[in-house]
């Protein structure tokens, strides 16, 4: 299974982050998050992706290069705010023997979706 995942945080206040995650069947799944960053968005979309059963053994696309470099490359997880998604998101990956691959942002149809949303 293919998934294209994505997030956008909330630039101001009282606004929304939104992520969106669609599988190679065309299901999507759209959601927001209240107060959150960037970042947390891309995560929390990995981790959305990572709980539905179709997960298993999927090759999950992200343009986010913090994502892989955290996830995959080694790089370490300073931000706080970070830390316990990216824990569940690491073990979540493992268990579900799922691949993380980057993708740049043309590519990635979640990013696409994403911002006929945020265009709306």
């Amino acid at each position: 299974m293919k998934i294209w995942i994505d997030g956008s945080g909330a630039l101001l206040p009282g606004q929304k982050g939104k992520y969106c995650i669609i599988f190679e069947d065309s299901s999507k799944i759209r959601g927001t998050v209240e107060n959150a960053t960037n970042n947390e968005m891309e995560y929390f979309a990995l981790l959305q992706a990572l709980r539905d059963p179709r997960s298993k053994g999927a090759t999950i696309f992200t343009d986010s290069k913090l994502l892989v470099g955290q996830l995959q490359d080694g790089w370490k997880v300073n931000a706080q705010n970070l830390k316990t998604i990216y824990e569940e998101c690491k073990g979540l990956l493992k268990s579900q023997q799922a691949k993380l691959v980057w993708v740049p942002r043309e590519e990635n149809l979640a990013g696409k979706e994403l911002e006929r949303q945020v265009s709306r």
